[in-house]
């Protein structure tokens, strides 16, 4: 007995000791750090002990330790620097750009554009992730469908039209196309105009060619008629209005002439065109004036006409309206004195 209790007194130093040294808990870790798979497994660390660290997903170390060291219950600082992962730039593909706003590190976005003429399949947009980009994209040539037959016409082009192939047009005989005689695949799928199509050719009339041929005779003639035959057709028509105007104004102008000559004693030239014309003047206010004074006539007598009318009619309806009332006072006047001496 007595041995056993020098031992315990013995231990018991070393036991206070070693109840003195404190355990530090498990480590709490931002996004940029975990611990190793190794660490994790643990509950608690000693102290003294280590924990390893690694860079979280997305993530790759840059520098500084990857450990820490619990020290009297607490844990060291953590001098483990990580960065995230760079995609770079992704791989070329035909008829491909990438818009870049994000830049290229972990966790952005970039968006693939394909040239003109070209569709994109695929994914509209691609992120980085710890692979790599996500997601495939690819520009394939526009496609558009071959348009439909037209009547009375054909039409030729490859069977498979893509971009900026050409589909051409033609009609049969005694058809005109109406519309552009060729259309083009465009970017996104569409013709740049709709087909054309081919109706029957009109031809003119039997009457309307008679008309026409009968115009272009007649036009051919005046047009190749030569200024000599024109200066005689003018001469012609003078000289048709002269004699007529000379015709009319025959008396007027000899007594004229014969007043003249009376006058002066010699003998007056022979009138011109422009006495003529005067004379023609002259008679034409003569007539105006006869023609006004006639009028005037007659608006006169048939005024006094109906005057006469009138008076008479008036006079009829006071002569009968007289006799009647005379007689008949008359004759009442004698019955009653009859009457009276009865």
């Amino acid at each position: 007995m007595t041995s056993v209790k020098a031992w315990s007194l013995l231990l018991l130093p070393f036991s206070l000791v070693s109840m003195g040294k404190a355990e530090c808990p498990v480590p709490s870790m931002n996004g940029k750090f975990v611990l190793s798979l190794e660490s994790i497994l643990k509950n608690s660390f000693a102290d003294d002990s280590e924990a390893l660290l690694e860079c979280a997903k997305g993530y790759e170390r840059d520098k500084g330790p990857t450990s820490i060291t619990c020290v009297n219950g607490v844990w060291s600082e953590v001098k483990l620097i990580c960065k995230k992962v760079d995609c770079g730039q992704p791989k070329p593909s035909p008829h491909m750009t990438y818009s870049i706003r994000d830049g290229t590190l972990f966790g952005a976005y970039i968006q693939p554009v394909c040239e003109t003429g070209y569709d994109l399949e695929g994914s509209s947009h691609r992120q980085c992730l710890v692979s790599g980009w996500s997601g495939k994209a690819e520009c394939i040539l526009s496609e558009c469908d071959f348009p439909d037959p037209i009547e009375h016409g054909e039409r030729f082009g490859p069977e498979n039209p893509v971009f900026n192939d050409v589909i051409t047009y033609s009609c049969n005989d005694k058809y005109t196309l109406v519309g552009n005689s060729s259309i083009t695949c465009g970017e996104y799928g569409e013709y740049s105009s709709p087909p054309p199509i081919c109706i029957v050719m009109t031809t003119p009339t039997e009457a309307s060619t008679t008309t026409n041929k009968a115009t272009t005779t007649d036009t051919t003639t005046v047009s190749t008629r030569s200024h000599g035959e024109e200066e005689i057709l003018e001469k012609i028509i003078i000289i048709t209005l002269t004699k007529a105007s000379t015709t009319t104004n025959k008396a007027t102008t000899t007594d004229m002439t014969t007043a003249s000559n009376r006058s002066h004693g010699r003998i007056v030239e022979k009138p011109t065109n422009g006495s003529s014309i005067a004379g023609i003047v002259g008679i034409c206010i003569v007539v105006i004036c006869i023609v006004v004074i006639f009028a005037g006539i007659v608006v006169i007598c048939i005024l006094g006409i109906v005057v006469v009318v009138v008076a008479v009619v008036i006079w009829k309806y006071l002569k009968q309206r007289g006799s009647y009332d005379t007689g008949e006072e008359l004759r009442a006047k004698e019955d009653l004195l009859l009457i009276q001496s009865v």
